[in-house]
């Protein structure tokens, strides 16, 4: 008898198998690709997610230092003003009642307690610029636009950089927390000018828009650089943003050798106005 041959597979149809396997494994190799895709994304959204947790932990921190610091400054103020004050003054009149106790014979002592009495009333003026600068009490007493107004002659007759000023919010009330944001980065902003810019002129302007208010702060000086306006070293630029922020607002700071500086700031209205009484424009 015949001995019969194994049956083969024909080449049509070991084809067919292979490519069953060669599809099977490059769709696990998909699969495993996809997963680990997918992996990694959720794991960077979650990464993503810390993070933008923890800068919102570090700008509310950011924000209750720059109160408890301003509490700080107001007791301080307060306590300068109130002790250390008081005593130079007593002080000033126990001279003053000294020196009428003199005789014309005593020149030398009536010399000696003169120099002693300008010296304490030098004395007594520096307390009160330091106590106005720890806790700026004339917001309270002229209001924010007054105050700034002032602050820009004050700079100008100590630099000799011409400042103008302008707004549209004379009679606008606004908060306490607001009011003070906005002063100490105008201080900031005119400190930088008068360090670094070599400017010839400044300008100053608070305007009421729709939904918000603008500050804006420039120069006509040699700009600066944008690596520094990022930079962790520019604490002065870092503290005016940090303010910024603090209040729900936007900051932005340009600078270029041709235009100078220019800082802009926005709050939204509802943080930064009360109440509005009857705009009007005043320009310096």
């Amino acid at each position: 008898m015949k001995k019969r041959q194994p049956e083969y597979p024909s080449r049509k149809t070991k084809t067919k198998e292979t490519r069953e396997i060669i599809h099977a494994l490059r769709t696990q190799q998909v699969d495993a690709i996809v997963g680990r895709r997918h992996v990694m994304l959720v794991r960077l959204k979650h990464v993503q997610e810390n993070l933008q947790t923890s800068r919102d932990q570090l700008r509310a921190l950011a924000a209750y230092l720059l109160s408890v610091r301003e509490n700080e400054r107001a007791v301080i103020a307060r306590e300068l003003h109130d002790e250390f004050g008081q005593a130079l003054t007593n002080l000033h009149l126990g001279l003053s009642w000294l020196s009428r106790k003199l005789t014309p014979e005593q020149q030398q002592l009536q010399e000696k307690i003169g120099s002693l009495s300008a010296t304490t009333t030098s004395l007594i003026q520096s307390v009160k610029n330091i106590a106005s600068e720890l806790r700026p009490g004339v917001l309270d007493e002229l209001g924010l636009v007054k105050t700034l107004k002032s602050e820009a002659s004050k700079f100008e007759g100590h630099t000799g950089i011409r400042c103008g000023f302008r707004t549209n919010a004379v009679k606008t009330h606004f908060d306490r927390a607001v009011a003070v944001a906005i002063f100490r980065i105008v201080q900031a902003a005119l400190t930088n000018i008068a360090r670094h810019a070599q400017a010839s002129r400044a300008f100053i302007a608070l305007m009421k828009r729709k939904d918000a208010l603008i500050l804006t702060v420039m120069d006509n000086g040699k700009g600066i650089p944008r690596k520094r306006i990022h930079s962790h070293d520019s604490l002065g630029i870092t503290g005016m943003r940090e303010r910024t922020l603090a209040l729900g607002g936007t900051f932005t700071f340009k600078g270029s050798r041709t235009n100078g500086t220019k800082l802009t700031v926005r709050i939204p209205l509802s943080r930064g106005a009360i109440q509005m009484i009857r705009p009007e424009l005043t320009r310096d």
